[in-house]
């Protein structure tokens, strides 16, 4: 079967805390798993969704990318890069990857630059994370023609880069000579821990950013929350405290909140996370050195 997922005892058994605590949508688990997610990832926040889809079309939301915008991806994805693009109204261009190479061209991404586009979607694919530091040498020098409409394009002040990163969570890289998580390189990073995942909720996805200066952490943290639970001023949690039940609509959002069962999952594959990587490595490798004498290309994973 393709890519069976690694279940252990430890897994049912937080399924089977949260079955029995009383709680299985989003809640104190979901809270915890965001928490460990972003500290694996070396940023401050990490925001837990249903899917690494829902996470991109989270994003570019936030971002207030619509109508008449531009979004470069690379041709060379999964569907999921691409469909938020068009979910939020705005054109989805398409780069074909360099040769002998499976990222972006970065020269015809340059030229793929109008004073319409707003974000870029680089896929780190297999593991591998993008070349970010000659990304943001691009969408710096094509500042000028950035055309921001409203107060988080203005503070961001260039081309926003969403990295989707639904085949990296865990990656590295050396980036001047400092070690990096994938999650704490791009603007933005979506993950996604679907069942062929090295980490898995059975379905969900999280998303992580870098902070933005001028703009409060807490404030995007609760905008993410309002994006991903119809809008609502309080989420079921905050609800339950001492007269603390009523709330607020603020907006026709959308529906796409992680479950404490779904959370219950992912804290344990989290635990055990280096043993999985440890046994993908080695994986990787047989299949390294049995290519090697075919002359067969791989990827050089770290």
């Amino acid at each position: 079967p393709f890519s069976p997922p690694d279940i252990s005892e430890n897994e049912v058994q937080g399924v089977v805390e949260a079955l029995k605590s009383g709680w299985i949508t989003t809640g104190p688990k979901t809270k915890e798993f965001e928490k460990k997610i972003a500290e694996f990832c070396g940023t401050s926040k990490a925001v837990c969704l249903n899917s690494a889809t829902a996470c991109e079309e989270s994003i570019l939301r936030f971002l207030g990318i619509g109508e008449g915008d531009e979004v470069i991806t690379s041709a060379y994805t999964y569907t999921a890069s691409a469909s938020p693009v068009i979910h939020v109204g705005a054109n989805v261009v398409l780069v074909d990857v360099a040769k002998d190479s499976y990222e972006m061209d970065y020269d015809k991404l340059e030229q793929a630059i109008t004073e319409r586009t707003k974000a870029i979607v680089p896929v780190d694919l297999g593991g591998i994370i993008c070349d970010y530091e000659r990304i943001f040498e691009i969408v710096e020098r094509k500042k000028a023609l950035f055309q921001p409409e409203n107060e988080i394009q203005k503070a961001i002040g260039r081309i926003v880069v969403v990295a989707d990163a639904a085949h990296a969570f865990g990656a590295r890289k050396n980036i001047q000579e400092e070690w990096k998580r994938c999650g704490s390189v791009a603007d933005f990073t979506s993950f996604s821990f679907h069942a062929v995942k090295n980490l898995t909720t059975a379905e969900g996805g999280a998303l992580t950013w870098k902070e933005i200066p001028g703009i409060d952490n807490e404030w995007i943290y609760k905008q993410f929350m309002l994006l991903s639970l119809h809008g609502q001023s309080k989420d079921a949690l905050a609800k339950t405290k001492l007269g603390a039940w009523e709330y607020d609509i603020l907006a026709p959002s959308y529906k796409c909140n992680m479950t404490d069962i779904m959370a219950a999952i992912g804290l344990a594959q989290l635990e055990r996370y280096e043993g999985l990587l440890n046994r993908r490595r080695k994986i990787i490798e047989t299949y390294d050195k049995a290519f090697e004498p075919l002359g067969i290309q791989t990827l050089n994973h770290y």
